[in-house]
């Protein structure tokens, strides 16, 4: 895999993870991060997969937490050694957005940009050796998207997920501390 971090205009990197043709870019709108995926030869595409291998150790922690945070109904990012946080935590997971987010180990998104009826969907996915981002776009009638990327937004304000931009905002700042060389790019782990 290969990062290549670019300057935008919110005073942090727009971030690009490239791996078997397909690029995943996360990068900041507003004070929303976003995750695109897309292919480098950019064929119309309607789903689309995207693996972070163990082997890329850097960017692998980064993604295992997220994906840990989340199925834990640790959306907060607090130290889950307080008796305290551990009963909130519970709690949180008792709440719709745990059940419509966390199904069977599995990390469910809906893109905040698009209609309910027609969402683009990622879902997280932890396997053996590898954390697996699935893109799903969903068409709807009169709604324009991209033929060549599948975009997930995750608003800060105004989600339909309760506080579930804090661990993508952590993920994003995280990736953010990434040392790259100095043209910028940095080639990880080989398969």
């Amino acid at each position: 895999m290969i990062i290549k971090k670019r300057p935008n205009d919110y005073d942090t990197f727009d971030i690009d993870l490239i791996n078997d043709e397909k690029v995943l870019s996360i990068y900041q709108g507003g004070s929303d991060p976003n995750l695109s995926c897309k292919y480098e030869d950019y064929r119309g595409i309607s789903n689309i997969s995207f693996d972070i291998p163990k082997e890329d150790e850097e960017v692998y922690s980064i993604f295992d937490k997220l994906y840990t945070d989340i199925v834990n109904g640790n959306v907060l990012g607090e130290d889950m050694n307080s008796q305290m946080v551990k009963e909130r935590i519970e709690l949180q997971k008792c709440m719709s957005w745990y059940s419509q987010i966390v199904q069977n180990g599995v990390v469910i998104v809906m893109c905040d940009a698009y209609p309910l009826s027609c969402p683009n969907i990622l879902r997280i996915r932890k396997l053996n050796d590898r954390i697996r981002l699935e893109f799903d776009k969903s068409i709807g009638e009169g709604m324009f998207k991209a033929p060549y990327c599948i975009s997930i937004n995750i608003r800060q304000s105004g989600s339909r997920i309760y506080d579930f931009c804090i661990p993508f905002n952590t993920m994003f700042k995280q990736l953010q501390n990434i040392v790259v060389t100095k043209d910028s790019v940095k080639a990880l782990a080989k398969k």
